[in-house]
């Protein structure tokens, strides 16, 4: 905490330069501006100056806080001061709904607060966090502090950034103080992405850039997609052909394997439809279609919806209906299916191969048709 009371007065350590600092340990009596209870001021080699409870306190947890955590918090809000940001304030206290947010600031008449997270947390939490922000009138930009693993056309996101599916993702490295934004994430799984990521110094950006991100679509590389599903195709199907046994059922009659999957099945959508890997859940959408419906047949989306949950078990994600009903578009796009008046018709099976090469260059065929839809 960077911030205590003492007789009545608040005592702001970002506002003390260095040389003066040791002073504070002489002195006492400092209490926590939020709860009141006492506080000790602490300074070492290793930790920046900070204010730790004797007894924790009442309010939203914010006396364990890390280095890193408490060094962002000071460059960021710098940084929103040098922007031109007004009312500035670290620790704000929200007494309606019993939180402190890490940094408040407001912007063009709209209030706003950060919240730096690196620690761990529930989904519910998380939610809750969102919600009496919200309730509040405060919109909340969620900066991730958390170390994040870069792959050759992916990256792994840790614990705390996962929780923030379907929305923009920000990580912040205080080292080298740099923010890199990642925006129209697809999620291959429940800890890799791929989308368009940027990274930029902060003495290079722009409050406006942070706050509001690009409305047009960045057209994504399709060399790019096509190294992830050959990637799945030749290496990573083996680990899924060890846990999916029920998808594997459904390949047998069609004589394929996971490698071997229609090209149609793997193509990027931004909705997590369900709680399986991408590749996964929409090769279950194919072979529920190609096994319960015959060439020109119709069905609805309700009806496909609930053959996947019912009969195949998959678990439904928050944007499932959202998520489906996108890839049903891309299927119609490219033959499978036909949508009018509210129903799709099964127009063609997809062509299916003994062999890998013939899926990679129909992948390629295929990636031309999507790249065609995007612009």
């Amino acid at each position: 905490m960077l911030t205590a009371k003492q007789n009545n007065q608040l005592v702001d350590l970002t506002q003390i330069p260095k040389k003066e600092l040791a002073q504070l340990k002489l002195s006492s009596n400092y209490e926590c501006p939020y709860c009141g209870s006492p506080v000790i001021f602490k300074q070492g080699p290793k930790r920046r100056a900070h204010f730790s409870h004797i007894t924790p306190c009442d309010y939203d947890s914010h006396t364990h806080e890390s280095e890193a955590h408490q060094l962002s918090k000071l460059v960021l809000s710098q940084w929103l001061i040098n922007q031109g940001a007004t009312s500035v304030q670290l620790e704000y206290r929200l007494s309606a709904v019993n939180r402190i947010a890490d940094i408040y600031f407001e912007w063009n008449q709209q209030k706003y607060v950060f919240e730096i997270q690196k620690s761990l947390m529930t989904p519910e939490l998380f939610e809750q966090r969102n919600k009496d922000y919200c309730q509040s009138g405060i919109q909340v930009i969620w900066i991730f502090i958390r170390d994040i693993q870069e792959r050759s056309h992916t990256y792994l996101l840790n614990q705390v950034m996962r929780l923030q599916k379907g929305n923009r993702l920000i990580h912040f490295n205080v080292l080298t103080e740099t923010l890199t934004f990642f925006d129209h994430l697809v999620w291959l799984n429940q800890k890799e992405v791929e989308g368009t990521i940027q990274a930029v110094p902060l003495k290079f950006l722009s409050l406006d850039q942070l706050l509001f991100p690009p409305q047009a679509y960045k057209q994504k590389r399709l060399s790019q997609w096509l190294a992830i599903k050959k990637e799945f195709r030749c290496q990573k199907y083996v680990g899924y052909q060890r846990k999916e046994y029920g998808l594997l059922r459904m390949c047998a009659p069609f004589l394929i394997n996971l490698s071997l999957l229609p090209s149609v099945v793997g193509w990027p959508i931004e909705e997590v439809a369900y709680e399986k890997p991408l590749f996964i859940w929409q090769a279950y959408v194919v072979l529920c279609i190609m096994s319960n419906y015959e060439e020109h047949e119709v069905f609805t989306l309700s009806e496909i919806r609930q053959k996947l949950r019912l009969h195949y078990r998959l678990k439904e994600s928050q944007h499932t209906w959202l998520g489906l009903k996108k890839y049903l578009e891309l299927l119609s796009m490219f033959g499978m299916i036909r949508e009018q008046f509210g129903y799709y018709e099964y127009i063609k099976k997809p062509h299916l191969y003994l062999q890998l090469e013939p899926y990679l260059i129909e992948d390629e065929q295929l990636g031309q048709l999507w790249l065609q839809q995007k612009n």
